[in-house]
């Protein structure tokens, strides 16, 4: 699930004096998946979450794995690709601010696409035993998460029938997902 840009990064963290996780609790609070929760639940998920790096060119997940993992891209960037009968397509790219993968915290699928690191890359991950962990102690989120999963699901879809829709009436017969 890709979120909105949010500005953090380790220039801002190190101006601040901020320490590795006050950054990650930052992190957190500002990405809409997880912005409406108390302050308790983000902290443990700002404890629990790890940082990891990526040289350019690296793939940070492949298209078919499942793994479970979401990432906020602190700095740097990465490329969203297709991998389609022996030839890649890059679909988008994901800058400093970028969430990626939420939903892979939420259910075992398999990658639709694969991301590369564009230029060295930092991100916060966050894994689904991580999240489950703090499920367990804070039931009483799963409500808030979900409610913000499907806003965004909604709001996708409302945003692509209104920018496509007229011109694409093909593309409106696989929309609906919404109505699930």
């Amino acid at each position: 699930m890709q979120e909105r840009g949010y500005c953090m990064n380790s220039f801002t963290e190190q101006e601040q004096g901020l320490s590795e996780y006050q950054a990650n609790l930052e992190i957190f609070m500002q990405v809409p998946l997880f912005s409406g929760l108390p302050l308790d639940p983000l902290k443990l998920l700002a404890y629990l979450s790890t940082r990891e790096s990526y040289k350019a060119d690296e793939v940070i997940f492949q298209q078919g794995e499942v793994d479970g993992n979401a990432y906020f891209i602190i700095t740097g960037k990465a490329r969203l690709i297709l991998d389609e009968n022996d030839s890649k397509k890059v679909i988008k790219e994901y800058g400093e601010g970028d969430f990626i993968g939420g939903l892979s915290l939420f259910c075992r699928t398999k990658r639709l696409f694969s991301l590369q690191a564009a230029a060295k890359t930092v991100c916060l991950v966050l894994t689904r035993e991580k999240l489950e962990k703090t499920l367990e102690q804070f039931p009483g989120i799963t409500r808030k998460i979900l409610e913000e999963i499907l806003a965004t699901v909604y709001q996708w879809e409302f945003r692509f029938v209104t920018e496509y829709g007229r011109n694409c009436s093909s593309c409106l017969g696989a929309l609906g997902v919404s109505l699930v």
